[in-house]
């Protein structure tokens, strides 16, 4: 048992139940083919920032959390491109398109295009939630607003980094060598 915001947490982690994390998983396979060998390192991503920023938001289940992980960098994959929030928008509204969730196209794709911002983002909670998400698990718990770190490593053993920040730190730093007039194009201000 650990203490956040005055919530005592008797391992959040492990009660979230299966719904979401099998969605991530079911959309992330329809990509397995443009995912290729970095396919499990961005699975195990997507599955730590859903955790993170559910546990942030003190809830269990978060569909549209859920469908922003699993989307939030994809584009990187499905068109090789480091300028890829708005490619990654499009893939999940694309998806939205086949669903009934009734879930509003344009919420998913604000967290989804914020998701870089350097700043704190006001207004709506599940984007500063998903925003923090991604930045912790970005540092590998480094920064990590409070989460007690042994539920981060926990997580981490669950779905393991599979050399996840290595990874897209070289996308990052080849795109930036061979774009130096915009070598940072997910940034926010």
């Amino acid at each position: 048992m650990c203490v956040f915001q005055g919530y005592e947490i008797l391992h959040i982690l492990p009660v979230q139940t299966a719904t979401n994390v099998k969605l991530i998983t079911q959309i992330l396979h329809k990509f397995k083919d443009n995912l290729g060998p970095d396919y499990e390192s961005y699975h195990n991503h997507a599955q730590r920032v859903y955790h993170f920023a559910t546990t942030l938001l003190l809830m269990r289940e978060s569909k549209k959390v859920a469908i922003s992980a699993a989307f939030h960098d994809l584009d990187i994959w499905v068109n090789d491109n480091m300028d890829y929030l708005n490619g990654s928008e499009n893939l999940a509204r694309q998806y939205l398109l086949h669903t009934d969730y009734g879930l509003l196209p344009d919420e998913i794709a604000f967290i989804i295009n914020q998701h870089h911002k350097l700043t704190k983002i006001k207004g709506n909670i599940e984007a500063e939630a998903f925003r923090k998400a991604d930045l912790m698990d970005l540092t590998a718990g480094k920064i990590r607003f409070n989460l007690p770190l042994s539920l981060i490593r926990d997580l981490e053993n669950q779905y393991p980094r599979k050399g996840f920040t290595k990874m897209i730190f070289g996308k990052t730093f080849r795109h930036a060598v061979s774009h130096p007039l915009n070598p940072f194009p997910m940034i926010k201000w």
